[in-house]
């Protein structure tokens, strides 16, 4: 009853605020700071993409392309990357872009004191020693050694997507004001803990104009007044808010799928992104030490039918660290263990398995497939003779478990990195200095430092091809499919409002 009520209360203050051609999207929490790259999440990065853009960014296959920037040149020792802008991009206080705005934003971001998320990547591994305006329109940045994944790491939600801003989004004393950015839709109004409005930017030049929207590049345009994000922690309250149309959309849990389809006012919105659904194996653990355990754990399980039952019909299975949206997925990263019970078995008896428990950690989080596939998985492998059990945790002690080093298999979803050696990163490596790493061997190292420098794309794919080859060997974990953002919205939406796990409202509209 105290939902219903709830839910009733929000929703009558959601139609108060809602202006006419506004799209209205639910968030499950608030922004955390409308400062870009600066004390973010998941949510406040989706807010923060409709108002601010970097120099370059992601494409929907993972390649980074120009976006303030109409291009860029590399030098042949691969450290200097020289930045072309456009001359057609105003900040939403109505001033031109220039080349001593990129310089600004830079020394701004590799400032300490400005606390940006990302400034580790580019004083670390990607070490930035300097930023240069050659001209108005031309900008130079040097790298200290040459680097495949600097542009990238530009692109992250977690950098904020170094979007550049206007100098006069901070103040006199260097705090920061708000955010005036070049993005299609501008900073209007925070009310806390309820709702975020933007409002289209009637200035906006897209980079492309054909409708087409790619990643964070292509056709950009704002087909709206504006956008307002509600904060609304409750899932049924989100469904009720789609039902009555309060709200335009939203995402959902997986389990009210087959309402969606059904409906007569609702849509539902599949959209594959290139986050990852795995099983995260101790490799130093007593028994999952011996790759010949961890190969029949694989085997055992009938990959394509677990995707389905965890997934609810969505996914599709992948057991490569590359996302099939990405450039660099091919014939190889298609190459899986095969579904073989009888197989499995002969490699717990070669490898000296003798019953022990395994226990997988799970969450219970309705939006992740985390208890599902932990089930599913435990079926297949006692059919082999692995004894498996399962712990379910919540969500933040499951996680505390991964960082520590804590566990035997934890089910987990891990969040979208489009390049695939920044994936790679997330998971190999030394083990005795970062325990929440899963792979320290050798030569898995070796082949993500080489990702990591290694520019040229043919070369970059051989090593992919190497790493997925030697993963099937050795199999650290258990990839199970790519991830899948599950969303609702009315009918009268046209567009697709959810790339990467993020709403993505520009080239969406709502028929009157």
């Amino acid at each position: 009853m105290h939902k219903l009520l709830l839910a009733g209360t929000m929703l009558m203050a959601m139609t108060g605020v809602v202006d006419a051609r506004d799209i209205v999207v639910a968030q499950s929490s608030d922004l955390r700071s409308n400062n870009p790259g600066v004390n973010r999440d998941g949510n406040t990065d989706g807010v923060i993409l409709h108002i601010v853009e970097g120099l370059v960014g992601y494409a929907n296959n993972g390649e980074v392309k120009p976006l303030l920037a109409k291009s860029f040149e590399v030098s042949a020792d691969g450290l200097t990357y020289s930045f072309k802008l456009r001359d057609d991009v105003k900040f939403h206080n109505g001033k031109t872009l220039t080349a001593d705005d990129v310089v600004w934003n830079w020394n701004r971001y590799l400032k300490p004191e400005t606390k940006w998320t990302c400034l580790p990547d580019f004083d670390g591994s990607v070490h930035v020693t300097g930023v240069k305006a050659v001209d108005a329109s031309t900008v130079t940045i040097t790298l200290e050694k040459p680097s495949a994944v600097f542009l990238g790491l530009m692109s992250r939600p977690e950098c904020g997507y170094t979007g550049i801003i206007s100098p006069e989004s901070v103040g006199a004393d260097g705090s920061f004001i708000k955010p005036i950015g070049t993005g299609p839709f501008k900073w209007d109004e925070w009310k806390k803990g309820e709702y975020i409005h933007l409002a289209k930017f009637d200035d906006y030049v897209s980079p492309e104009n054909d409708g087409k929207p790619d990643g964070m590049v292509g056709s950009k345009r704002p087909l709206v007044d504006g956008i307002k994000f509600m904060v609304i922690p409750d899932a049924s309250t989100v469904k009720a808010g789609l039902q009555s149309g309060v709200l335009d959309t939203a995402e959902i849990s997986p389990d009210l799928i087959p309402e969606f389809k059904t409906s007569d006012t609702m849509q539902l919105i599949v959209a594959r992104n290139n986050g990852k659904n795995l099983f995260y194996i101790q490799t130093r653990d007593k028994v999952l030490s011996n790759p010949g355990v961890r190969r029949a754990m694989a085997m055992a399980l009938d990959l394509d039918q677990l995707v389905e039952a965890a997934s609810n019909g969505t996914g599709a299975a992948n057991g490569s660290m590359v996302s099939q949206d990405s450039l660099y997925f091919g014939d190889v990263q298609k190459e899986r263990l095969p579904y073989d019970i009888e197989a499995a078995k002969k490699e717990l008896a070669t490898a000296g398995y003798k019953g022990e428990p395994i226990t997988i950690i799970a969450n219970k989080r309705s939006n992740v497939p985390s208890f599902p596939a932990a089930v599913m998985a435990q079926a297949m492998m006692q059919q082999a003779g692995l004894n498996v059990q399962i712990e379910v945790l919540d969500y933040a002690t499951q996680v505390d478990r991964r960082r520590s080093g804590n566990y035997q298999i934890i089910s987990q979803s891990v969040a979208p990195r489009l390049d695939p050696a920044l994936m790679y990163g997330f998971y190999v490596g030394n083990k005795d200095k970062n325990a929440s790493l899963m792979w320290d061997d050798p030569k898995a190292v070796e082949l993500m430092k080489a990702a990591y420098a290694e520019p040229d794309q043919t070369k970059r794919q051989a090593i992919f091809d190497e790493f997925h080859t030697l993963m099937l060997k050795e199999m650290p974990g258990i990839f199970l499919y790519d991830m899948v953002d599950v969303w609702g919205a009315t009918k009268k939406l046209k567009g697709q409002p959810v790339w990467q796990s993020n709403a993505r409202l520009w080239e969406v509209s709502l028929d009157n």
